[in-house]
């Protein structure tokens, strides 16, 4: 599928700020970089982006701005072609007896406690019920995936950007953040690698997907020898080429799509608008 996103975010205060330091983890990520055929980032207040690599390899633009000011608008436009990762079917056959065999040493940060992430023994027993008797790791982690979506209710505003995996454990209502918070724990704690996906989901004149409206965010779990694949407990969907990818990391402390700090007032920001379209241009 062929796409145009389009992403603003408005901060605004009730007093000026000044020494504002920002992240921006807006780029869609592709291994094949033809598919982006156009990224534009713009800030204003004015300011000079740079940007480096993370070590998620995300492509990560920052900038700093010293002079006062009493707001700050960021704003993204790409152009991104997708590509459906499970057009030859599911990736079945991998048992967890692969999986501990053939461990990659790459993918050992994505297995243990991270900042949102707690592998408790609660977790894993409830990653054990879930699991069964299945030896099949990708199985495993899509009744994973199915487990939340029927067991916990979406409830947009009941959570924030910093609600902690444990929490959502036992309120059991949250967002797309949370839940790939909740699937990614229970994966790790059945020794299944898996990581935290930020970025958008097209939802097509015909469907109702949840989290569309916004940033989204899913999980991936990794296969020994066949790479990672992901799935979208809010929707009890597999990512496919809906799911436009723009970072990865252990959980949504690296994979935010806007992060920094300023010099201001204690709740200097009063307002957060934000403006997302993405819109098929193929179909």
């Amino acid at each position: 599928m062929r796409f145009r996103v389009f992403h603003r975010t408005r901060y605004v205060y009730r007093a000026a700020v000044r020494d504002s330091y920002n992240e921006v983890r807006l780029r869609p990520v592709t291994d094949d970089k033809s598919r982006l055929e156009f990224f534009l980032l713009n800030v204003k207040p004015p300011a000079r982006l740079q940007h480096f690599r993370d070590n998620w390899l995300n492509y990560v633009h920052y900038f700093d701005i010293s002079e006062p000011h009493s707001d700050l608008t960021i704003e993204s436009q790409s152009t991104i072609n997708t590509t459906n990762p499970y057009k030859d079917g599911k990736p079945l056959g991998v048992t967890f007896e692969m999986l501990k065999d053939e461990m990659d040493e790459m993918v050992l940060p994505f297995l243990g406690d991270s900042h949102y992430i707690a592998i408790t023994a609660e977790v894993w027993r409830l990653g054990i019920d879930i699991r069964n008797e299945s030896n099949d790791v990708f199985e495993t982690a899509e009744a994973v995936m199915n487990y939340i979506y029927r067991e916990w209710k979406y409830s947009p505003s009941t959570t924030t950007s910093s609600t902690h995996m444990a929490e959502v454990l036992h309120s059991r209502q949250g967002v797309c953040q949370d839940f790939a918070h909740l699937m990614i724990g229970i994966c790790r704690a059945l020794g299944i690698p898996a990581r935290y996906i930020s970025g958008y989901l097209y939802n097509g004149p015909d469907s109702h997907l949840r989290g569309a409206q916004a940033s989204h965010a899913w999980c991936e779990v990794h296969l020994p020898g066949k790479g990672w694949f992901g799935l979208d407990p809010t929707n009890a969907t597999l990512a496919d080429e809906r799911h436009i990818k723009i970072a990865t990391g252990r959980d949504y402390h690296d994979a935010a799509p806007i992060s920094g700090y300023f010099d201001g007032p204690p709740g200097a920001t009063t307002a957060l608008q934000v403006e997302l379209e993405v819109r098929r241009l193929d179909g």
